[in-house]
């Protein structure tokens, strides 16, 4: 694996200086993008630039220097006991180094995913109900969690995975889900104007179903076949419990919105 110095520090002077831990996904690679138009100094960290947060190899190195540690790890499984080992441990990792670093954390995580009664069927979510834990443990004050509703794109996610031929199935998921670009300015919007506080809760301007979200996508893409709604997860997931009941962010970009900048 390639490895990450403090000297690929590209920017010199008074720039906010922060690393992306899980650059190359989604969230990642829109916070990165979005800090660096807006002139912070962002070093992209990621398993292919050599720093793998759950072993915590490469991690401390990566990290000197920072102001900023940025958490948009993530995994696909709907394994508790992979999730909860995944995001917990890399927690831990990334929560010692910015320590060592003197550096703050912000996280990216889902809006009520640590209730037991949102996460009982859902292995991810408890995840993400670790990952939180940790870091209260680890930092305190000093890691702001930026929990968002579900993303447009994850109805598009869902469906591709869970699609034979014609035939493609959705988890009934009631929400007001956003697009992730509005997610990732929250989160710069929290790394270079910190609150300084625990949490905060990020929501799409509509409240919906993903399910209608992913038929609305479907036929924006000409997809023809059949969209078949599914219970999983738990009623929670259906009966709206995924909103927060106080939003600190309600963005701004509608699904129509969306679904005519992504075609």
């Amino acid at each position: 694996m390639p490895q990450v110095a403090a000297a690929d520090w590209g920017v010199e002077g008074d720039a906010v200086r922060v690393v992306i831990v899980g650059a190359s996904g989604t969230m990642g690679a829109l916070v990165s993008e979005a800090l660096t138009q807006r002139g912070a100094d962002v070093l992209r960290a990621h398993r292919g630039s050599g720093v793998d947060a759950q072993s915590g190899a490469g991690l401390a190195q990566a990290v000197v220097g920072s102001d900023v540690v940025v958490d948009c790890l993530n995994i696909t499984t709907q394994s508790a006991a992979k999730a909860k080992a995944f995001f917990g441990t890399a927690a831990t990792n990334i929560a010692g180094a910015a320590e060592q670093a003197g550096a703050r954390v912000v996280c990216l995580s889902i809006c009520n995913a640590a209730d037991p009664a949102v996460n009982r069927r859902m292995g991810y979510y408890q995840g993400k109900a670790a990952q939180e834990a940790a870091y209260a443990q680890r930092l305190g004050d000093r890691c702001t969690l930026v929990r968002t509703t579900q993303w447009f794109e994850l109805a598009q996610t869902m469906t591709d995975q869970l699609s034979a031929g014609p035939v493609a199935l959705m988890p009934h998921m009631v929400t007001a889900p956003l697009a992730a670009s509005d997610g990732a300015a929250a989160i710069v919007d929290e790394v270079l104007e910190p609150s300084g506080r625990h949490a905060i809760e990020v929501r799409g301007p509509q409240e919906m179903d993903l399910v209608d979200v992913a038929r609305a996508i479907r036929s924006a893409h000409g997809k023809g076949g059949w969209l078949i709604p599914i219970r999983f997860g738990g009623a929670a997931l259906r009966n709206g419990a995924l909103i927060p009941a106080h939003a600190d962010v309600v963005t701004t970009t509608t699904l129509d919105q969306w679904l005519a900048a992504s075609n």
